[in-house]
């Protein structure tokens, strides 16, 4: 057997400057608060790499609760919200459709709703606010999975969630 050390490794090439790991996505109509980023993928002959999140380039708010979450085709995961944290999900497969709905009273955008459409055809990070109402949908025909991570961590003696049933009529959105 070859003695092996780690003198023998080669260090990887830096990444360029000019790919950024995260790229907003703005319309300018946005609900106040969340914030779009398409997740930049980097591939080579063994397959591929998506940063999902990352302080490289600017501060976040490191995430103490890191999960995936599987969704069956057709499957609705609606109505709820959270008081004090940020969601941020990463879609990188299949097809989901994320809707939000303002009911911050505060808010300018009070009220408004957005249809989000993400998954493996647009690779996106979602960061949703506290209080902005929020449901997913796989609108596929084969399981989709997206990674939340979340700005505080699932506390199951005092949960920072709220539900609604997906058809409740408060909300003006009809999954199909």
């Amino acid at each position: 057997m070859q003695t092996l050390s780690l003198d023998d490794f080669v260090d990887d090439k830096p990444w360029r400057d000019d790919i950024p790991l995260l790229e907003d996505i703005s319309n300018g109509n946005l609900i106040a608060g969340v914030r779009i980023q398409r997740l930049i993928t980097r591939g080579d002959e063994r397959g591929d790499l998506t940063v999902l999140i990352s302080a490289l380039r600017e501060p976040i708010t490191p995430p103490p609760h890191v999960y995936l979450v599987s969704a069956e085709p057709g499957s609705i995961r609606a109505w709820v919200y959270h008081r004090r944290q940020f969601d941020r999900l990463a879609c990188t497969n299949g097809d989901i459709r994320v809707v939000l709905y303002d009911l911050r009273e505060d808010s300018p955008t009070y009220r408004k709703l957005e249809i989000i459409d993400v998954g493996a055809a647009n690779k996106a990070l979602l960061t949703i606010p506290p209080c902005v109402v929020h449901g997913v949908q796989n609108r596929g025909k084969s399981t989709a999975t997206f990674v939340n991570m979340p700005t505080n961590f699932y506390d199951p003696e005092t949960p920072d969630k709220s539900r609604l049933p997906f058809d409740h009529p408060g909300v003006p959105y009809r999954f199909e």
